[in-house]
């Protein structure tokens, strides 16, 4: 009797990530299921189950993945190719990925405005760019002794006109829209947003239950750094 490629399918989709085979065989070969390493083989070849590098096995298509995760974090920042790193992926596969993302448009091609070699940038976030320039801009004005007005000021001035009550919250992606500032800026703003709660000038309204959310969704609201994230800022006054 085979293996049902759908047993091990159900087991793929339940897992974070790719399994080796050797964990694959230990689950569904050997003395107590009956079934041999020649079994095993023929069964991954079913539909639905992809193989991966160093001899893995996952529900989803390594190249599909590299894709988006390429997509994803071109999106939150602009990003030389040296800089794209995937957890478990060579330069060398991120690489024609990033080449391929280019080619269909999906990723663009913009100037560095420090060294050689060019900025990727994912088309549905053009804006990433732009605040990759500004803050660009920003450390050359500050070099130059110009201060633009911090960042804790400019989210302290944008709370009243996005909601003019006092006392009502504002959520952390609408200020972050108001103001801007694509992901690439999420450290810097996150430092400010709590250095204004330190200072009591602003509330933040913890999240419930933020290791519910993805990752991209939980990239949108203020890391605390102590596994509390901020999901809205309400202005209080002095």
């Amino acid at each position: 009797m085979s293996i049902d490629p759908a047993e091990i399918l159900s087991r793929l989709k339940s897992e974070p990530g790719p399994l080796s085979f050797a964990k694959l065989k230990k689950a569904f070969a050997g003395k107590k299921s009956g079934h041999s390493e020649a079994d095993l083989r023929g069964a991954l070849n079913g539909g639905g189950i992809f193989a991966w590098p160093k001899n893995g096995y996952w529900h989803i298509d390594p190249e599909e993945q590299l894709r988006a995760e390429v997509l994803s974090q071109c999106a939150k920042k602009a990003l030389k190719r040296s800089e794209i790193g995937v957890k478990g992926r060579t330069a060398k596969d991120i690489g024609a990925t990033v080449e391929r993302l280019a080619a269909e448009r999906k990723l663009l091609k913009y100037p560095a405005l420090a060294g050689a070699g060019v900025m990727f940038v994912a088309a549905t976030s053009p804006k990433a760019y732009w605040a990759y320039v500004e803050a660009f801009v920003a450390a050359k004005l500050r070099k130059a002794g110009i201060e633009e007005a911090s960042l804790e000021e400019k989210i302290r001035e944008i709370l009243p006109k996005l909601e003019p009550e006092k006392d009502v919250p504002v959520s952390i992606a609408r200020v972050r829209r108001a103001l801007s500032l694509a992901e690439a800026d999420k450290e810097r703003f996150d430092e400010a947003a709590l250095k204004l709660r330190e200072q009591r000038r602003v509330y933040l309204s913890q999240h419930d239950h933020p290791l519910g959310l993805s990752a991209e969704e939980r990239s949108w609201l203020i890391d605390g750094k102590d596994g509390k994230y901020y999901v809205a800022i309400t202005r209080l006054e002095r």
